[in-house]
């Protein structure tokens, strides 16, 4: 008898009792969770994007890798260690707090839990940043890094992050012994509880005690303070970096946000869901549209534009006719340069700017230092989207002042102006001017768009280029006596109609007798005269919520129909800018063609994507008339075609269709040329300045460093730059 009760005692848990146990653990480990929901929900949106957003992978890139500023890495390790602290003590104040919603987070079992997840989130910071990178390095087209400068800084950085992280633990771990030590040995320091458990439980967030009630205050005063100093200021922050101004709003979000969730839960009530609801409401409503398209300089983005004035815009007709007989009079054929951009954001400016101001140079070898720049006075018409658009324009403003142009100094003072941090004001008014807007009804403030034109504007001012800052037409004031800087096409796309938005500083082109959009609209007919370049730029480049969908208001008399559009990228349309290049080059032989002037067009096509499809075959450095385009080496192995699922297969036909746009509108540039092949000097003419992979990583977000411009250079130094100049020079030097 004894056996049998004996057998009985031991007898091995069931199935059903294990299963029981299992998810009465999850149940207690979920209710755990709760108390610390906002800090969990923003690691794991961090942790997403940066495993899944290119963009943001190119964050961690720059903080580790290309940035040289020692500074900056600093501020990177400072705001990681600041956040690391706030999402642990958040954390340990929510754990203190009694719920009566879930008594489980009293239970004795996960005593351990609640020792160690505030621990754990807080040193999980500085690892996240750490993963980033590595995420974002695994993605990288360039080969083994050997044993340079960039690449022991970007080692040395990377374990700098980890031992912060372990650094943290220790902290954590040791600071009640320390302090208990202390209590000892000085008089006045009171005697802590050694392991978190120990701490007692209060019901009431005023009970957390003292020093835990101030803490809060100053906070919420901090944050508020920011708030109001970003929208000021939006460059405050300027210096520290973008990723540190991340982790700075992370910190503010998950203590703050910390609070309102123990103020709510420990009443029932669902505070965060009103947020969000509420926030959802005013944007559905668009109560709080502080995203207006800036008509004019003094406009704030949060404001309706006031009336229109008279046009006093020139006419783009009246601009070419005076272009053809300034350049084209005893020329047959007429040499005429045009050029489009693509998109690709601070990757696209900077390639832009380098491959023209390269151009510009060569052409200019043995002429006359005195007057207009030979390839300048032959660029007639420019088309750019996103970041290609603000190449042209920064390469325009820079021919524009001073006068006369020092060619010697083009490339350099775009170089300047481009390698300020761009993005860096433009998550500050994003993670808190925005952020704060989004819950208030009414627009109050300026937005993260404006933000960022007023970064370009000040970066462009500080290299003589008070351009970006003024009207847009001001550049053409001159145009119909004498034009002197190219004509500036700047794609943007409208989200309702879903066509593009050609902007120019003229007149609208598109009149009841002349249609020259295809699936477009003339800019012209909703922009105010005066807006501003900036604005014009920013419209072309409003991508993927870095710069939100803007509201063009038109405010005419008569005004066009819709009189409202909203305006994204360019680039969702097609990113190549040739589309509106080829119909600006229909419109130009139409008006030669009237004046009896036949005319040679040589194309300058630049391009930023290392993996793009080449639509030009033709790679002969030492020939590079009629076609010629950067030759890159194939990418190793055998490429697999993907295959998505039924649920994700019309999303990625969505997405690609916008590739292959670009693909095929630079393919009909390409068909609409007219080259002479027994005397390639004598046709047109196509070159194609591309950017291949390399072993250093060139960024696409709004802030670049020297080493990448080196990087530029280089690649740009592979083509036949020099052969260039000679044909260019062929061309563009009347003969005597």
């Amino acid at each position: 008898m004894p056996d049998v009760q004996r057998a009985k005692g031991t007898r091995r848990p069931s199935i059903r009792h294990r299963w029981r146990r299992m998810l009465g653990w999850t149940a207690l480990v979920l209710d755990h969770l709760k108390p610390v929901r906002v800090s969990l929900l923003v690691l794991a949106v961090v942790a997403v994007v940066a495993i899944a957003v290119d963009q943001a992978a190119e964050l961690f890139l720059i903080a580790l890798w290309t940035d040289p500023n020692r500074a900056r890495y600093l501020a990177l390790l400072a705001t990681s260690a600041l956040t690391g602290l706030s999402i642990w003590h958040a954390a340990r104040n929510a754990y203190r707090l009694r719920y009566p919603r879930w008594p489980s987070l009293q239970d004795e079992r996960a005593a351990v839990l609640r020792d160690w997840l505030p621990r754990l989130l807080g040193a999980s910071v500085p690892l996240l940043v750490c993963l980033g990178y590595v995420l974002a390095l695994t993605k990288l087209p360039h080969g083994p890094c050997g044993i340079t400068d960039q690449c022991m800084q970007r080692s040395w950085r990377a374990l700098g992050l980890l031992a912060e992280s372990a650094a943290l633990v220790v902290f954590f771990i040791m600071r009640r012994r320390v302090w208990h030590v202390l209590s000892r040995r000085v008089a006045g320091i009171s005697e802590p509880c050694l392991r978190p458990r120990e701490e007692k439980r209060v019901w009431r967030v005023r009970d957390l005690g003292q020093r835990a009630m101030a803490t809060y205050a100053i906070v919420i005063t901090l944050n508020v303070l920011a708030t109001v100093l970003i929208a000021l200021k939006p460059e405050l922050l300027d210096g520290i970096g973008p990723l540190a101004i991340l982790l700075i709003a992370e910190a503010f979000l998950c203590y703050n946000g910390g609070l309102l969730c123990m103020a709510g839960d420990r009443r029932g009530l669902p505070l965060l869901t009103i947020l969000l609801l509420v926030s959802a409401s005013l944007h559905a409503l668009h109560l709080n549209d502080n995203h207006k398209v800036r008509q004019y300089p003094a406009m704030s983005t949060h404001v309706h534009p006031e009336r229109q004035p008279a046009d006093t815009r020139p006419t783009f007709d009246v601009y070419v006719d005076t272009w053809l007989t300034d350049r084209c009079a005893e020329r047959s054929p007429c040499p005429v340069i045009l050029v489009a951009s693509e998109g690709g954001g601070i990757r696209g400016a900077a390639w832009t700017s380098e491959v023209l101001s390269r151009l510009t140079a060569v052409t200019q070898q043995g002429q006359p230092v005195e007057g207009e720049p030979l390839f300048a006075r032959h660029l007639l018409a420019t088309s750019g989207v996103s970041g290609g658009g603000l190449g042209l324009a920064v390469y325009t403003a820079s021919l524009a002042s001073p006068q006369p142009v020092d060619i010697s100094t083009l490339e350099p003072r775009s170089r300047r102006m481009l390698s300020h941090d761009f993005l860096a004001p433009t998550l500050a008014n994003a993670f808190f001017v925005d952020f704060t807007q989004r819950w208030l009804p009414g627009a109050w403030m300026d937005d993260r768009s404006r933000a960022l034109t007023r970064a370009w504007e000040a970066a462009a001012n500080q290299e003589g280029m008070p351009a970006f800052a003024q009207p847009f037409s001001a550049l053409y004031k001159q145009a119909g006596t004498s034009p002197t800087l190219p004509a500036l096409f700047l794609n943007s796309t409208t989200v309702a109609e879903g066509k593009r938005f050609i902007q120019h500083p003229f007149q609208p082109l598109a009149t009841p007798q002349r249609q020259p959009w295809t699936a477009g609209l003339d800019g012209s007919s909703w922009l105010d005269p005066r807006v501003p370049l900036s604005e014009v730029v920013l419209n072309s480049a409003r991508f993927t919520y870095v710069s939100p969908a803007g509201t063009l208001e038109a405010n005419l008399a008569n005004p066009p129909v819709p009189d409202r559009l909203q305006l994204v990228d360019g680039g969702y349309f097609e990113n190549s800018g040739a589309t509106t290049l080829l119909e600006v080059m229909h419109l130009l032989r139409g008006k030669a063609k009237a004046r009896g002037i036949p005319l040679r067009f040589i194309v300058i096509h630049i391009s930023n994507d290392p993996l793009m499809t080449d639509f030009i075959d033709q790679h002969d450095a030492h020939h590079p008339l009629p076609f010629y385009s950067t030759a890159c080496l194939a990418a190793p192995g055998h490429i697999h075609g993907h295959v998505s699922g039924e649920a994700t297969a019309p999303l990625y036909a969505l997405l690609d269709t916008r590739s292959a746009r670009g693909e095929y509108a630079r393919v009909q540039l390409l068909n609409a040329l007219r080259p002479d092949a027994a005397h390639p000097e004598n046709g047109d003419i196509l070159w194609h300045f591309r950017l291949c992979p390399g072993d250093y990583p060139i960024p696409m977000g709004w802030t670049i460093s020297e080493p990448v411009f080196n990087e530029l250079s280089r690649q740009l130094g592979r083509d036949p730059l020099e052969a260039m100049g000679d044909a260019l020079r062929t061309q563009l030097v009347p003969a005597k």
